[in-house]
């Protein structure tokens, strides 16, 4: 998404995408900002997985639990009010992912 703000064939081909929701306001910058602050916030969450498997704590599993608690729910809601609904079953699969895998692996803190 990053590159859409550089390359206009790439930002026509996202726009498509987005311009058959009724309603939908397109944005250049948005759309270019969005990438960058994903691949972030991915770093950001992988940086306390990693941490966490090197030395389980609740203080860490809760953080990665509280933190797909705040985004899953938020993010879902706006894609639905916007339309935007393959965004929508998208998080579902993720966060149930999450939520799976942070459960499996809580006991790790408890053996520390």
């Amino acid at each position: 998404m990053f590159v859409t703000g550089f390359v206009p064939a790439a930002q026509r081909f996202f726009e498509s995408l987005f311009l058959t929701i009724d309603g939908f306001v397109w944005s250049p910058f948005f759309v270019a900002i969005l990438g960058p602050t994903i691949a972030s916030w991915g770093v950001l969450f992988g940086t306390l997985v990693t941490q966490y498997f090197a030395s389980p704590s609740v203080h860490l599993w809760r953080a990665m639990m509280i933190a797909v608690l705040i985004w899953a729910p938020l993010d879902t809601a706006l894609c639905l009010k916007f339309g935007l609904y393959g965004g929508a079953i998208i998080n579902g699969v993720v966060a149930v992912t999450l939520f799976v895998l942070l459960l499996g692996v809580r006991t790790l803190a408890d053996e520390h």
